[in-house]
């Protein structure tokens, strides 16, 4: 049987009407070769009905008769991945054109175990609130466990959402599984067991889109995750899965406030232009 070099896995539970967006923004830019594993985690809102109508022998639907946590479901997808490079999809999440074969490339020419780029981030109505972001101060190749503390030093997870990045396979499967004690970090979390395990190379080009609504599993912020992720940066210091300088610490104690905010009053300012919208339309 032959190895594909990449797959695309989807987890999902009640996707629409986002899914059909994310599933055909991977098979335009999938390898012929490659393949695209969706787990549907018990959806009741005509998920599985679409998916089984998509025609494409590239994609394997997984139908779930358990349901799982969002960590869980993740985990169990990521396992069905028999590519060489494995990129993880959210539901509401898409690709760019182009955007996977620049990863692809950067992963076989530099051997990295982790690539990331910058995303654009849209709303639920596609209106762009962000062209570029993500990345900063993280473009070229870098040891991943520098990554790691540049990107907690800076307050915030800057590798961006699954659909921004591209992993090796048995880097991912050795990280695994996704976390629940940090349920919002958990992307971050597995980021960092990934990097411990080699080179990270971060993308200027903008090869993914994450969408802000109520469906995003990372949509809500809030006073809970900002003390999560001061608790997962101390957990992680003292089990030694992250190093920080004394400067980076004190930076870190500033700017991870501050980031929370920032992203408080971008979301607050998409939900309430979504609500306008909303009320106009009525």
């Amino acid at each position: 049987m032959t190895v594909p070099e990449l797959s695309i896995v989807v987890p999902v539970r009640n996707g629409m009407p986002y899914l059909p967006d994310a599933i055909g923004s991977a098979l335009a830019e999938l390898p012929p070769d490659g393949e695209l594993v969706v787990r549907d985690n018990c959806s009741t809102d005509g998920t599985a009905a679409w998916l089984a109508a998509v025609d494409d022998p590239r994609l394997r639907v997984i139908t779930g008769t358990d349901d799982l946590t969002a960590g869980q479901n993740w985990t169990a997808v990521a396992k069905e991945a028999s590519g060489t490079f494995v990129k993880l999809l959210c539901a509401d999440d898409f690709v760019t054109p182009g955007g996977v074969a620049r990863q692809l490339a950067a992963a076989r020419e530099t051997g990295a175990t982790m690539v990331a780029s910058r995303r654009r981030v849209v709303d639920g109505d596609d209106r762009v609130v962000m062209t570029s972001h993500g990345l900063g101060g993280l473009i070229g190749i870098h040891e991943g466990r520098r990554a790691l503390a540049h990107s907690v030093s800076s307050g915030t997870n800057a590798f961006g959402e699954p659909s921004a990045v591209l992993m090796r396979r048995d880097a991912l499967l050795a990280a695994l599984p996704f976390t629940s004690e940090f349920p919002y970090l958990t992307d971050l979390d597995l980021y960092a067991r990934v990097l411990a395990q080699g080179t990270f190379v971060g993308l200027a080009s903008v090869d993914a889109g994450f969408r802000i609504s109520a469906t995003s599993w990372s949509s809500a912020v809030g006073n809970a995750q900002l003390r999560e992720f001061r608790s997962w940066v101390e957990a992680r210091i003292v089990d030694g899965g992250l190093t920080l300088t004394r400067t980076q610490r004190a930076k870190a104690g500033v700017m991870i406030p501050a980031k929370f905010v920032a992203r408080r009053i971008v979301n607050e300012f998409s939900s309430r232009a979504a609500a306008r919208r909303a009320a106009a339309r009525s």
